[in-house]
């Protein structure tokens, strides 16, 4: 007569338990809270001007990333604010190419969860571009020592400019060489010997969001190009069994060596051997008069030559 009343017990238990079992099984569980809290609003929204498009960006912290799904950029032009864009989480960029000189433009960025949760507005960023500068003309470069002095040609009175450097070509960033807006058109920078790099600059008008126009022609400073100068002071001193050559210290540190090249008579002058110090030492015997030219070579190229003459080694008597 019990047996009846044990299983419609054990019937209960299993139907109590059976979310749990289900829960141990892989099964989602019901939403945490947290997946309902309103994410961190982004910061530190700022606007630039460049190249007929605006550059919005902006931070938020890493650590909070995995809390939300996306970003959106509003603008607005009047009283109300439309939305512009929905950008990956990992973003911290966007580029408004829909823009006009001469219109003020508002900006603000919220982030927003897998929930579809909002956050609160980020700061309002204002714009208002102005028509920007023509880009410089005519960029060269000169290297002197471990330095590289850039320099162009402004097409207007008064421009300012930023100088922009990258090992890709073509790839520049947002932040140029300069801490500010050069008033002269010229540059001074570190050279490697190492490294082929790419330089542009830009006009600006020197204003709070730059208002900066498009990029010059590009510049590449490539080490392979450097040609060494002339050496000089060559000097030689004739003993009865050799003759001594040295000649002043380059003034170029990306000169690697030298080479050393003799002439006998009326033949041609051949390549004697090389030396990374400005010292040679030619042991063939001087018998007879001789000619010597000195080269300085650099990562790719060999300079103009150095040349002393009518060498001989005349005995004391």
């Amino acid at each position: 007569m019990n047996r009846p009343r044990r299983n419609h017990c054990l019937l209960v238990v299993a139907v109590f338990c059976l979310p749990f079992v289900l829960a141990s099984c892989g099964k989602k569980g019901p939403p945490t809270l947290t997946s309902f809290e309103k994410p961190d609003a982004p910061s530190s929204v700022t606007a630039m001007h460049r190249g007929g498009a605006l550059t919005l960006r902006w931070d938020y912290s890493r650590k909070q990333e995995g809390f939300i799904a996306e970003f959106i950029v509003l603008r607005s032009t009047g009283a109300d604010f439309e939305k512009l864009s929905h950008l990956e989480k990992d973003k911290r960029l966007f580029v408004d190419r829909d823009i006009k000189t001469g219109i003020t433009y508002r900006y603000k960025v919220i982030s927003q969860n897998s929930r579809g949760v909002y956050s609160d507005d980020s700061p309002v960023v204002e714009a208002t571009p102005a028509p920007a500068p023509l880009p410089p003309t005519s960029l060269s470069y000169a290297v002197k020592g471990d330095r590289v002095i850039l320099s162009w040609k402004p097409v207007n009175t008064g421009d300012e400019f930023n100088v922009y450097k990258t090992r890709e070509k073509g790839v520049y960033g947002l932040n140029p060489l300069n801490q500010t807006p050069l008033a002269e058109p010229a540059f001074t920078d570190a050279h490697s010997i190492n490294t082929v790099v790419y330089y542009s600059v830009r006009s600006l008008t020197g204003s709070d969001i730059r208002d900066e126009g498009e990029a010059s022609e590009e510049l590449v400073v490539d080490p392979a190009d450097l040609v060494p100068s002339r050496p000089e002071n060559v000097q030689a001193y004739p003993e009865s069994d050799r003759i001594f050559l040295s000649w002043s210290e380059p003034a170029e540190p990306w000169v690697t060596g030298f080479r050393v090249y003799r002439r006998t008579d009326a033949g041609e002058y051949i390549l004697i051997g090389d030396t990374q110090i400005p010292t040679f030492v030619d042991n063939d015997r001087p018998v007879s008069r001789r000619d010597y030219r000195i080269t300085a070579v650099g990562p790719a190229k060999e300079g103009p030559p150095a040349e002393i003459t009518n060498v001989v080694y005349i005995p004391q008597r």
